[in-house]
């Protein structure tokens, strides 16, 4: 009987979905802060040169819905797959903060896009976290 019970909210989405806004929200803050510090936003490499706040919204929100909504899928039918989700995208974003140090052309933005990546990363891993274990323990149980 305990092997027909699905796991139908490993979490719940809205919780995705203010993370996704709220990352963007306070990485949009540390982006005006920093430039009103005086960092220039200029890159040497990477996906852009300049980095403006409509890259922001376009590298926080749609990734993190996105992959919140695939996680929920998979972790409909494996649970324990939001462990591994909020691991790995912590990793690869906390990752990607330290190669900011490389790409940067003045310390300010590398610090500032750092920090975005951080906030980021700290939003994925709340917002992927398996909120409804105790719900979907006591489906099994009864």
């Amino acid at each position: 009987m305990q092997a027909d019970v699905k796991f139908k909210m490993p979490f719940n989405f809205v919780q995705v979905l203010i993370a996704a806004f709220g990352a963007m929200a306070l990485s949009m803050l540390t982006f005006f802060i920093a430039e009103a510090a005086g960092a220039s936003m200029k890159f040497s490499d990477g996906m852009f040169r300049n980095l403006d706040f409509i890259h922001i919204i376009r590298f926080t929100v749609p990734p993190i819905v996105v992959l919140g909504f695939l996680t929920f899928l998979i972790a409909r039918g494996r649970p324990g797959f939001c462990r591994v989700a909020q691991v790995i995208g912590l990793a690869l974003l906390l990752l990607s903060a330290v190669t900011q140090l490389f790409f940067a052309e003045d310390a300010g933005s590398a610090v500032a896009v750092a920090i975005m990546h951080v906030i980021v990363g700290a939003s994925w891993y709340i917002a992927v976290n398996n909120s409804n274990k105790r719900a979907n323990e006591r489906a099994m149980a009864g």
